[in-house]
């Protein structure tokens, strides 16, 4: 029996203009009406989640956000913080000078702002990009973050092969002490050691004395896979990447354009058969 779902938001709960399908809304309303509980899990920091979760319907008591790849989670209401699992600024430090060093697109993550080198110039413009509260970093270290909560750092190239042959390097100047992570194809993504949306799922099913059984966990990249892995019922949506999908036990026919998160609420949360 299905009480907790959880959705990943870029290229599953949205669209590509980043809306919220309304069957999305829909289903995720239906659930809740049944006694469901329904919460978000992004890669996306607090200040990058925009209007998504109201058009969600997701902002209620007692639900959550996790963010950062579970390296926040945070109330859905008021966005208060509830959990934290940072990255050691050293981590941050050393990635920071691997990507200055090699004229990488870089981005560091803190608790109310990203900070960011060698921004692409049409990315500089974007106005839905200057809306996540990004700083460019003046000079040539970040020390000025020392005092400050790191949730993640993420290295982008529009190449997901180039930033995976960028691992070997990462995995290195971090003492293999850190998660690495992919997203929409153009992210790589460092986290604290251990922390991934699973274990942050993990937590908030402790909060509500939900068994992870009782779980359905919706994504489509690979920073979806251990949540997949971890869940009752794992779904890839249709435009997952070929690993989500083989991990998972269901993969829709609907893409996130369609509605697949509604697809899969109503074939597991619903459908008795």
């Amino acid at each position: 029996m299905i009480k907790l779902i959880t959705s990943d938001i870029d290229e599953t709960l949205v669209d590509n203009l980043k809306n919220v399908p309304e069957i999305n809304t829909k289903a995720i309303a239906k659930a809740e009406d049944n006694g469901m509980k329904v919460i978000l899990a992004t890669g996306r920091g607090p200040y990058e989640l925009n209007e998504i979760p109201d058009q969600a319907g997701v902002i209620k008591e007692d639900r959550f956000i996790i963010c950062c790849n579970g390296a926040i989670t945070l109330k859905a209401e008021d966005r208060q913080i509830v959990d934290s699992l940072p990255l050691e600024f050293e981590y941050a430090k050393n990635v920071f000078e691997y990507a200055y060093k090699n004229n990488l697109e870089f981005f560091v993550y803190t608790l109310d702002c990203k900070y960011a080198i060698n921004l692409d110039p049409i990315e500089k413009s974007n106005a839905y990009t200057n809306d996540t509260c990004i700083e460019e970093i003046q000079g040539t270290n970040i020390d000025f973050l020392k005092d400050k909560i790191i949730l993640k750092a993420l290295i982008k190239n529009n190449d997901i092969d180039f930033l995976h042959s960028l691992e070997v390097d990462v995995a290195a100047i971090t003492d293999y002490s850190c998660e690495i992570a992919y997203s929409s194809d153009m992210y790589m993504e460092i986290n604290a050691k251990n922390v991934n949306k699973a274990t942050a799922l993990r937590k908030v099913c402790d909060h509500y004395g939900i068994d992870m059984e009782n779980t359905l966990v919706i994504g489509d990249n690979y920073n979806d896979v251990a949540m997949i892995e971890a869940a009752g019922i794992g779904v890839a949506v249709a435009n997952a990447h070929l690993q989500v999908k083989e991990v998972a036990d269901f993969v829709t026919k609907s893409n996130n354009e369609e509605g697949a998160v509604a697809e899969a609420i109503e074939k597991y949360a619903f459908n008795k058969k």
